[in-house]
C-alpha cells in the first residue's frame, strides 16, 4: 500500500450492550491526568499475562484512556462483552470497579483495544476468516501473502483505516476465495457495514473499530469491479492541517 502521509499528526494503533451492562475494570490513567502513558506507535509492545486485561479507549479528540482488570474471571466476562456486535450501539460505554465508574459516549469512541494473552474468538461475519493488525516490521509483500492464501483457498487484502481522532490501523483481512466479482464486493462492503469491526492484535488481544468514526478506509489490492462505479483516481497523499 503506497500512500504518502503526514506522520507527524497521525496516531498509530499498535502493540499494546452497555446501556445496562458495565465493564468491570479500574482506570489507571487518562490523557496524562494521572501519569503519562508510553507513546502509542506501531513499535510499542506491551507485556500481558493470562490474568491481566488492559483496555485502551481511543477517542475522536485524539486522547487515549486506559483501564485495567487484573482478576481473571472478571477479565473473561469483560472480554465477552467487548466482542458484542452491539458494542457501539448504546449511547454510553460504562466501565466500573470498586474504585470508580466511568461513562464514555460511544459516538466519541474511534477504537477500543483489549490487550490480553487469552482473547476470545472474533465475531467475524460469514465468509470472513481473519482480521489482524499488521505493523511495518511484520508486513510481508502482498503478492507473497496472496499466493500463500490462495493455496489454502483464501483471499487476502491489506486495509488501512483512519478515524476522526487521527488513529490509523493497518489490517490484514482474509476471506474465503470469492467465486465472483460480486461476491468479493459483497464481502468488503459487508465488513464496513458491521456495527463494530473486530480484529486481532498482533501482540495479543483484540480490537474493535467504530465504523461511524471512520474517515477513510483504503484496501489493496483494489476490490475487483469497484472502479466501474467509483470516481477514477489514485490515492497520492493524505495530509492533516
Amino acid at each position: 500500500m503506497n500512500t504518502s502521509q503526514n506522520n507527524s499528526s497521525i496516531r498509530f494503533v499498535g502493540q499494546a450492550d452497555f446501556a445496562s451492562e458495565t465493564l468491570q475494570v479500574g482506570q489507571t490513567s487518562s490523557g496524562g491526568v494521572h501519569g503519562e502513558l508510553p507513546p502509542m506507535t506501531m513499535k510499542h509492545t506491551m507485556t500481558t499475562t493470562p490474568q491481566t486485561l488492559t483496555i485502551d479507549i481511543l477517542t475522536e479528540d485524539g486522547s487515549r484512556t486506559r483501564f485495567v482488570q487484573p482478576d481473571e474471571a472478571s477479565a473473561k466476562r469483560t472480554l465477552r462483552q467487548l466482542v458484542s456486535p452491539r458494542l457501539f450501539t448504546p449511547p454510553l460505554l460504562t466501565l466500573a470497579s470498586e474504585h470508580s465508574t466511568s461513562a464514555i459516549p460511544t459516538r466519541t469512541i474511534d477504537v477500543i483495544l483489549a490487550h490480553t494473552a487469552s482473547p476470545p474468538p472474533l465475531p467475524l461475519p460469514s465468509g470472513w476468516v481473519d482480521a489482524v493488525e499488521v505493523t511495518d516490521e511484520a508486513l510481508t509483500p502482498l503478492e507473497t501473502l496472496r499466493a500463500a492464501a490462495a493455496a489454502e483457498g483464501r483471499h487476502v487484502m491489506l486495509a488501512e483505516v483512519h478515524t476522526l481522532g487521527d488513529w490509523m490501523i493497518r489490517l490484514k483481512l482474509e476471506t474465503i476465495l470469492p467465486a465472483t466479482i460480486q461476491e468479493e464486493r459483497h464481502l468488503w462492503n459487508h465488513f464496513l457495514d458491521l456495527p463494530a469491526i473486530p480484529f486481532r492484535l498482533q501482540a495479543g488481544g483484540l480490537g474493535a473499530i467504530n465504523p461511524a468514526n471512520i474517515v477513510r478506509a483504503t484496501v489493496c489490492p483494489p476490490v475487483d469491479g469497484a472502479a466501474e462505479a467509483a470516481l477514477s483516481a489514485d490515492l497520492l497523499e493524505s495530509l492533516r492541517p
